[in-house]
């Protein structure tokens, strides 16, 4: 199984590499986080919401899908090495508002291939023995929820094999993960990666990540994280990420990506291994490309390609537009009646007949025209003072008023 294990990796150990237990290093490729964005990152994304991508780094960021996703994440490079990996991801209840996740958090499962191309395999002596293929199998499955505001919770149980020749290698294990935002522009991220449920090839190289999201803009995001693998390798990663474009709609977003990441004890592969840089744009708010470059001194270079798509988000609630206040119409006045001295009895507010006949004339048109309101204006003659006849001239306004109430069944909302 060692050798098998050297194999995999790429070709023979490094003199100053250092040398772990066999299992340790079991299904490598499997084990690395395929997606473009988290490499070009320098892997430093513990804490850094992915969507459904979360599943392979920390499982309690699948609770802030608001949208169903498909991914393809594709790596290609150290010799003939393939590898494929699929992954859906929903969420699960009600999605209130886009970036809040599912009132019953998210679910996300992959399925994932590595191949290794074909060897040649030697016995002891050095006689060739036949030509081999090698292959692993992965598959996992995922959930995350916030428990707490801010504070969300993960776990993912994942299923591993290996082929190689007519062997056939099996692993279970399991990742738990948690993420708290402190404040709207701080995330902080824990998970436990690889906890052995069942192996036939030798542990995964499992332990614990730790890592800091910070949001400085819109546009800006700086992220940190650290590996403490057991009886492996420790890690601290470094990476950032810039966007330029429509951020709040996004859509025609381009992002500029870069990463460092540094090993201990090192993998002496040369003066650029360790750091990671890569680009993404976002098409449309559905549609998203990304690509990392990972130098890897005389192993080569690693590409990555990942192609997501988002579907059934939630609508993006809009204010409504400021709406004018509009001036209440002017009351429609179909006639203005207007009665003369003469209506009326002399220095008086009883109206004669001839006043009463005006006035059921007007009362005829009103209900012809129901929706119709008529001004009454009163006036007096010149004689007398100013004061006497105003109060005169009022008077006899609500006798008018009154008569047509009373005897014509008007209402008295449309009279003025």
């Amino acid at each position: 199984m060692g050798v098998l294990t050297a194999v995999l990796l790429g070709g023979r150990a490094l003199a100053a590499e250092t040398t772990y237990g066999v299992g340790t290093q079991a299904l490598p490729l499997q084990q690395s986080g395929g997606t473009a964005r988290a490499m070009s990152m320098g892997s430093a994304v513990v804490a850094v919401e992915q969507g459904s991508a979360s599943l392979l780094w920390n499982p309690a960021g699948l609770s802030k899908m608001s949208c169903k996703e498909i991914a393809v994440h594709h790596n290609s490079g150290l010799g003939d090495t393939v590898q494929e990996i699929f992954i859906f991801g929903m969420p699960l209840g009600t999605v209130k508002e886009e970036g809040k996740g599912g009132s019953m958090g998210g679910l996300a499962a992959s399925i994932g291939y590595v191949n290794y191309g074909g060897f040649t395999g030697t016995d002891a002596t050095g006689q060739e023995t036949g030509n081999y293929n090698a292959g692993d199998y992965s598959v996992s499955l995922g959930w995350g929820k916030e428990f707490l505001p801010g504070l969300s919770g993960g776990v993912a149980v994942k299923g591993m094999q290996s082929n190689f020749a007519s062997k056939v290698y099996s692993t279970y294990t399991t990742d738990i993960g948690l993420l708290w935002k402190v404040v709207p522009s701080l995330d902080l991220g824990v998970s436990y990666s690889n906890f052995s449920l069942y192996d036939k090839i030798g542990e995964p190289a499992s332990g614990l990540r730790l890592g800091a999201g910070w949001t400085i803009d819109k546009h800006w995001l700086l992220a940190a994280s650290s590996e403490l693998q057991n009886k492996a390798m420790k890690r601290i990663q470094l990476g950032t990420e810039y966007l330029i474009g429509n951020v709040d709609e996004k859509a025609n977003v381009l992002a500029l990506r870069a990463g460092y990441q540094l090993s201990y004890p090192s993998r002496e592969l040369g003066a650029l291994a360790g750091l990671t840089w890569g680009l993404g744009y976002t098409l449309t708010k559905s549609v998203a490309i990304d690509y990392a470059m990972l130098p890897t001194g005389d192993l080569g270079i690693s590409h990555r390609v990942s192609l997501t798509y988002k579907f059934g988000c939630p609508k993006k609630h809009r204010a409504p537009a400021p709406v004018a206040a509009v001036a209440a119409p002017e009351p429609v006045v179909l006639k203005s009646i207007d009665l003369e001295d003469s209506h009326f009895d002399f220095d008086s507010s009883k109206l004669k007949p001839q006043g009463m006949e005006a006035l059921r004339e007007n009362v005829e048109l009103l209900k012809k025209n129901p929706k119709a309101q008529v001004r009454v204006a009163g006036y007096t003659s010149m004689s007398g003072t100013k004061e006497y006849n105003q109060r005169l001239s009022e008077r006899r306004a609500a006798a008018v008023r009154d008569y047509l109430v009373a005897q014509g069944g008007i209402k008295q909302s449309r009279i003025t």
